[in-house]
């Protein structure tokens, strides 16, 4: 989860660890997506379901102009629909799973299975309950949660209906707030009140919910998590930062508004941001709020790639089963296996793309050489799929294409100062790890 080690956007900012633990789990039932058939598979077992917002859509197909842009760093707001879409998909298909395989999940599953897709739609994209989902998927939640999940999709629909809802967790109802009183058994939604969740409405941009960690589960439970925002400074700090992003950097802006829902806020630390992504909970950044608005706005563009290659990873396996191999990564002091080197290196270009285009030319020259350097090793090696193969070279042909952007000489010779000094402090400390070659 939390990425400890030297700053990878600026002035000491942490990124994250991504955590794969239901891709990594030995009783996963979802089917990869083969790129040669072009199509998504379903779950193993388990009876699709076609009532109203249960139904699942057959078969995903990504275009490959879709891919490509992702590959090159970006995408727009068309990929980021689609990375949606599947995640979506990922979330309904486990949702179905568990209702099949727990009894105590099947009467809330006929409830959602009768409630209009769209209401449905927008309480399974809510962040945790994809990361509810994938926990029971594999033994490690309550199926009974469903209830409430039932529950918040027939609020927003408006639907009368009776649910049990059960003894378990807290009484939340995902996207809306916390359950008042004690409304546990069988209870009529419409008679439901709650505390909304606290949430930021940008001027002109996205709304995002700031949940509490509990809303978000054991996801984030080794995280520096804060407990009670303060809502009027984040609504300050994110209406900068959206200053920031719309004014010099429209598109990620738009990825943004288009991926990231929810914010669950870190204890800010003594210097520097913490912020993190988890791949079960897409769509929610964890985050330190910083001071400045700029920082903000590219530790928002950094976990938006994050956010991006989460999904794209249920579609595609762009890496082999773990090796055991572990390699040098400049903005960690641990090393690091492929699969999170991919990650590091496809977020640094997204933060290379921002400090070129906001003029910051030591961060830029430090941060497009250590991305493609790491792409380039990944491509020397033999840890990346077919698929895997061509999205890193997509990385490293934008990467490339930058090497031509004018940076002075004093720029530069900071950059590879900073980048010396890094790999020597790492280096002193572990021994052995593959590494890419010295900067150019």
């Amino acid at each position: 989860m939390r990425r400890s080690g030297e700053a990878s956007n600026c002035r000491g900012t942490r990124g994250c660890e991504v955590s794969r633990s239901f891709r990594n789990h030995p009783g996963n039932p979802t089917v990869l997506w083969d790129p040669s058939r072009s199509s998504a598979g379903g779950i193993s077992g388990s009876r699709p379901r076609t009532g109203g917002g249960g139904a699942m859509p057959p078969k995903l197909r990504m275009p490959r102009s879709l891919f490509a842009a992702v590959a090159g760093g970006g995408g727009g707001v068309a990929a980021v629909e689609f990375l949606t879409r599947a995640r979506r998909s990922r979330t309904l298909q486990l949702i179905c799973h568990v209702a099949d395989r727990w009894p105590e999940a099947r009467e809330a599953m006929d409830v959602v299975a009768g409630l209009p897709v769209a209401a449905v739609h927008h309480v399974v994209d809510h962040p945790a309950v994809g990361a509810w989902a994938t926990r029971t998927a594999i033994g490690r939640g309550a199926p009974a949660w469903l209830a409430y999940v039932a529950a918040a999709a027939a609020v927003r629909a408006g639907a009368a209906v009776s649910l049990d809802l059960p003894r378990t967790g807290r009484p939340w109802l995902p996207t809306l707030g916390v359950l008042t009183g004690d409304p546990r058994g069988k209870v009529d939604v419409g008679g439901l009140t709650w505390r909304p969740t606290p949430r930021v409405e940008v001027p002109g941009g996205p709304t995002f919910l700031l949940e509490r960690s509990r809303e978000i589960g054991s996801s984030a439970a080794r995280l520096p998590l804060a407990e009670d925002p303060d809502v009027p400074r984040w609504q300050e700090g994110l209406t900068g930062a959206w200053a920031v992003l719309t004014r010099d950097h429209g598109a990620v802006a738009a990825e943004i508004a288009a991926a990231i829902t929810v914010l669950t806020p870190l204890r800010r630390p003594a210097e520097g941001v913490n912020s993190a992504t988890h791949a079960d909970a897409y769509g929610c950044v964890f985050l330190s709020l910083p001071h400045d608005p700029v920082v903000t706005a590219m530790t928002l563009a950094h976990e938006l790639q994050h956010t991006k290659l989460v999904a794209l990873m249920d579609l595609f396996r762009l890496v082999v089963p773990d090796s055991g191999k572990r390699y040098y990564a400049p903005w960690r002091d641990d090393p690091r296996p492929a699969h999170g080197l991919l990650h590091g290196a496809y977020a640094h270009l997204g933060v290379a793309a921002f400090c070129r285009r906001a003029g910051r030319e030591v961060e830029f020259a430090r941060w497009r050489t250590a991305s493609l350097d790491v792409a380039e090793t990944l491509l020397a090696g033999a840890e990346l799929t077919t698929v895997g193969r061509d999205f890193v070279q997509g990385m490293a042909n934008t990467l490339s294409s930058w090497r031509t952007t004018p940076i002075t000489p004093a720029a530069q010779a900071e950059a590879d100062r900073l980048a010396a000094d890094h790999r020597a402090r790492v280096l002193r400390r572990e021994d052995g790890p593959e590494r890419p070659p010295p900067g150019r």
